[in-house]
């Protein structure tokens, strides 16, 4: 069983949304931010925008998996390339969350994220940041996510720059595996699904992977 590793067209957008909401089902900070169906209808629409935006963006990409044999989208990964100078939300249009979605958790974790990211490498470091990866459930365990962040991961090392993410907890060990490093911890309290009330620790880690000494930039 193939999988082709490439950009997506901008017609598989809402494909890609689907396959990242599939992956965080069982995530308790998606369904505290987007706690009804209508919200979680209206994260798969800005998912789309979100892929347009990483498609059209040169500091910005965004690559899928697919099934060889029916070309279907089963993974994804996506980036932004933080250079000095140039704060993450320079890249981001400023967004006035609707009713149905909890700006209380989507704005608090945005600014908890990149205190994270500043204090492991530095306010004034360029680095990768691979925003989402993702893979269908049906399709766990099958190489798909390994193969994607490998190709951000040379992208880096031309570069010269590191990777620095966010990883859920159930993803730690696959980071790694992967030669990512934890530099720094988040947490936030959260109402489990169905609730409104913030009863639940949730928690990712900051990871870190920094190209090899010596390695060679891609001509």
């Amino acid at each position: 069983m193939s999988l082709i590793i490439c950009a997506p067209s901008e017609a598989e957008a809402p494909a890609v949304s689907t396959v990242h909401l599939r992956a965080m089902d069982e995530n308790l900070l998606t369904h505290a931010q987007f706690p009804s169906p209508e919200g979680l209808q209206f994260f798969h629409s800005w998912l789309e925008r979100n892929t347009l935006e990483h498609l059209r963006d040169g500091d910005k990409g965004v690559l899928v998996a697919k099934d060889g044999e029916t070309g279907e989208v089963v993974s994804f990964v996506k980036w932004l390339v933080h250079r000095p100078g140039e704060g993450e939300q320079q890249h981001q249009v400023e967004e006035e969350w609707p009713d149905v979605a909890r700006g209380e958790y989507l704005d608090p974790y945005a600014a908890l994220t990149e205190r994270v990211r500043n204090r492991a490498v530095g306010e004034e470091a360029a680095y990768y940041h691979p925003t989402y990866l993702c893979t269908d459930p049906r399709w766990a365990g099958r190489g798909a996510a390994s193969l994607l962040l490998r190709k951000v991961q040379d992208l880096a090392a031309a570069d010269g720059l590191p990777l620095v993410l966010e990883a859920t907890m159930n993803a730690v060990t696959f980071y790694q595996k992967m030669g990512f490093e934890i530099k720094d911890e988040l947490s936030m309290m959260l109402p489990p699904r169905g609730s409104s009330e913030p009863t639940e620790f949730y928690e990712e880690k900051c990871m870190v992977w920094v190209p090899p000494k010596g390695a060679v930039a891609a001509s």
